[in-house]
């Protein structure tokens, strides 16, 4: 799973770079923007009743692991079918750095916090990619003016 998010602003400082040394801190500032974004693509929301052993449906989902169920002699069962979304995110870069790919190859990703998303993990407080990326926008196009701003002052 990964969605093509664009971060408004970049193109027209990246237009104005005129040194390769620019170019470079534009790199770094983008990477610094992946690797903040894919930070918060890895926070999970809090759990819910739908986690926990107490759900009154004797059903439940342990995260890393998978489904889990209470049994009649009281035993717990359970398939581990969970691959991990949190230490599943990636960055990639292309373009020599000017683009950078987050993303994430769990089967379920794309439910979870993709363009997929299941209500029921938006409604538990889930992030898109999307939704964070526009959350973080800001937060990027900061990260590459400081880099900028740093070869201008030297």
């Amino acid at each position: 799973m990964s969605s093509e998010v664009r971060v408004e602003g970049l193109d027209e400082i990246i237009r104005k770079i005129d040194s390769v040394a620019k170019l470079k801190r534009a790199v770094n500032g983008l990477r610094a923007g992946a690797v903040h974004i894919e930070g918060k693509m890895k926070q999970y929301p809090g759990s819910s009743i739908a986690n926990s052993p107490s759900n009154p449906t004797g059903r439940w989902y342990e995260r890393t692991y998978g489904p889990r169920w209470r049994r009649r002699d009281g035993s717990i069962g359970g398939r581990k079918t969970s691959e991990d979304l949190r230490s599943k995110w990636t960055i990639a870069s292309e373009a020599s750095g000017l683009r950078q790919v987050i993303g994430n190859n769990v089967s379920y990703g794309i439910h979870v916090q993709g363009e997929k998303q299941a209500h029921f993990h938006a409604a538990r407080g889930w992030k898109t990619t999307e939704q964070v990326a526009k959350e973080e926008t800001d937060t990027v196009v900061n990260f590459v003016k400081s880099e900028i701003d740093k070869d201008l002052s030297s």
